[in-house]
């Protein structure tokens, strides 16, 4: 078959992965990405991830604040229409006349087995939930949210080890070979798209920084663990301690320790604190405004005792 032409939008990591491996074999026209924007404590503009890769493998990149708005831009996408859109972790919604601006539409790579875990941190959710296994949903946009038929939907398995970072890799590589294979192996007229089953809907909303606290009292050791998988890195899984913000990186699940609810323990030099159910050993930790360090040195450090109550 002839090879389609094709047009990229995304913007956040997840989407430069899967444009650095869909450009190995099809090339997009040209790239579209959110504009930059202010970050950091110096609130320096920054651009986005797949800006950066875009320039770094020499294809065409453009932006845009807000496309729904931007009138030039939506004219230069009607001239510059490819045969179908991929749309990938763009971070704004896709509404007319950009869903039938191409004539296949616009394809989207979500991480997640839809109609489960609509949203913007699918992994993230899944993680935290304590699954064992997901998938990769192939599907076309529609006006809604996530809510378009499904053109395929490969299953993935979450190993115990994996974090987001992990599990984003791995959702990234399958989602972009399943693409691929109907992309230049597959003729459109064969393609088939399933709609999705709106009464098994589950959503998988931004994380926000609250959700990072720990609270010992109402979360087993293993919910805690599966909350450091999903956001330990971003944005964060915190306590506090003597007043300030200890951020928890990694910890090991024990079935059970002395101490009372939300109390710590030191055992072997380690800091254990008991949670709902089970109790936690601390591995590595970020005291507030200093780097990571191992619990041990920490708890030393800071002097904490056996019995010490952990908020």
């Amino acid at each position: 078959m002839d090879q389609l032409t094709v047009g990229f939008m995304g913007s956040g990591r997840f989407a430069a992965r899967c444009l650095e491996i869909i450009s190995r074999r099809l090339r997009p026209m040209w790239v579209l990405t959110n504009a930059p924007r202010t970050a950091g404590r110096g609130l320096k503009l920054q651009n986005t991830p797949v800006w950066e890769l875009a320039q770094s493998l020499d294809l065409p990149v453009y932006t845009t604040a807000r496309l729904s708005a931007d009138a030039e831009r939506l004219e230069w996408l009607r001239q510059n229409s490819p045969d179908v859109i991929l749309v990938i972790d763009f971070g704004q919604m896709i509404k007319e006349p950009v869903l039938s601006m191409a004539p296949l539409g616009c394809l989207n790579i979500h991480p997640s087995k839809l109609p489960e875990y609509r949203g913007s941190a699918p992994i993230q959710r899944a993680l935290m939930d304590g699954r064992t296994k997901t998938a990769v949903s192939i599907f076309r946009l529609d006006a809604g949210m996530d809510s378009g038929p499904v053109l395929a939907q490969p299953e993935l398995v979450i190993e115990p080890e994996d974090d987001a970072a992990a599990l984003m890799e791995k959702a990234a590589v399958l989602g972009s070979e399943t693409l691929l294979h109907y992309l230049c192996g597959v003729a459109p007229a064969e393609w088939r798209f399933t709609p999705q089953k709106e009464e098994n809907v589950t959503t998988a909303p931004k994380i926000d920084k609250s959700e990072g606290k720990i609270d010992w009292r109402a979360e087993s050791a293993e919910e805690i663990i599966n909350k450091i998988r999903g956001i330990g890195c971003s944005p964060g899984v915190y306590c506090m301690v003597h007043g300030k913000r200890l951020r928890v990186h990694a910890a090991e699940p024990l079935p059970s320790a002395d101490c009372a609810v939300c109390r710590c323990e030191i055992v072997d030099g380690a800091p254990v604190v008991v949670c709902r159910e089970g109790a936690l050993k601390l591995v590595e930790v970020q005291p507030e405004g200093k780097r990571p360090q191992r619990a041990e040195d920490w708890a030393r450090g800071a002097h904490i005792e056996n019995g010490e109550e952990i908020g």
